[in-house]
């Protein structure tokens, strides 16, 4: 099985930087990617994807990133669920970068 996924899209927000309690870095941002299909008006799409970095590429990407800048992402994506502090189950998809190009 395959699981990759290659993306070139915007920033929409400056990446968040946050430390695991064993001290390593983990990077979250999202990617504004315009669709191939438009709407029945005409007009573009867009879908928002959420993408995670870690190590080292997330301090880089946390240093140097912000919002509206051009990025190429290769990963994998990767779907988990959590319960809400309201008690209700949720489910993310997003994708786990293996690299992050600034273009």
């Amino acid at each position: 099985m395959i699981n990759r996924i290659v993306l070139v899209g915007r920033l929409t927000r400056d990446p968040e930087l946050r430390k695991t309690t064993s001290g390593n870095a983990v990077c979250t941002f999202t990617v504004a990617v315009d669709n191939r299909t438009k709407a029945q008006d005409g007009t573009k799409t867009t879908s928002f994807i959420p993408c995670v970095v870690f190590s080292a590429s997330a301090d880089n990407v946390s240093k140097f990133a912000r919002k509206g800048l051009l990025v190429g992402i290769e990963g994998r994506l990767n779907q988990r669920s959590y319960v809400k502090s309201d008690g209700s189950k949720a489910s993310v998809i997003e994708v786990l970068c293996d690299s992050v190009q600034f273009l």
